[in-house]
């Protein structure tokens, strides 16, 4: 196998990878919201589960990329996610997050 061969291998398998990513810049508006339900397979999360822990553990950050948009006066939270902010701030290496 050569290195061109190779080149074109490693090239299709990112491609393939990196799909999910690259396909929201080019189809979702920057303020689109969706709820967390329907934003974890996007984001490339495993579950449901994963995503709403990311969300508790603060990596996802109210009023940035998700919004809790319950009811006045309601116990439980109604998230949502703003897929292309939430992408942008999963890309970023994890020094270089901060809390700004």
């Amino acid at each position: 196998m050569n290195r061109e061969e190779v080149k074109t291998i490693v090239r299709e398998v990112l491609v393939e990878m990196l799909a999910p990513f690259t396909s929201l810049d080019r189809q979702e508006p920057k303020e689109r919201w969706v709820d967390l339900k329907d934003a974890w397979e996007p984001l490339g999360y495993p579950s449901y589960g994963a995503l709403y822990r990311a969300v508790q553990s603060g990596l996802l950050r109210e009023g940035k990329e998700v919004c809790d948009r319950r009811k006045p006066g309601a116990m439980i939270a109604r998230w949502q996610v703003n897929l292309v902010a939430a992408r942008k701030r999963l890309l970023q290496h994890p020094a270089q997050r901060g809390e700004a």
